[in-house]
């Protein structure tokens, strides 16, 4: 699986500021995300709260593949939830992983 402008997606997307490290930061936080990433090695009971925080909000989620780790993509080990603030790169970043998908 060719993930190479993920990845840079999410870069950009890091280093612009607009990204929410964590779950309790996005469950606590003022600022809707416009697309949540999770992990697929998260814990079964904590994506369950964030995809219904993400149905509540009107938020899209992606779940990534079970090969592919959030925390590698990103350069941040343990990383397993990073909401996207800005929603170019966010709908960016959906459009790609549907056409990985696909």
């Amino acid at each position: 699986m060719k993930i190479d402008k993920i990845k840079t997606y999410l870069g950009f997307s890091i280093k612009s500021g607009k990204v929410i490290f964590g779950v309790d930061k996005l469950l606590e936080t003022k600022k809707v995300p416009k697309l949540v990433v999770i992990c697929s090695s998260q814990n079964e009971k904590v994506v369950n709260k964030v995809i219904r925080f993400c149905d509540s909000n009107e938020v899209k989620y992606i779940i990534l593949p079970s090969e592919i780790l959030l925390g590698d993509l990103i350069g941040r080990n343990n990383c397993k939830i990073l909401g996207i603030c800005d929603i170019s790169l966010a709908t960016a970043i959906t459009n790609e992983f549907q056409m990985e998908n696909n």
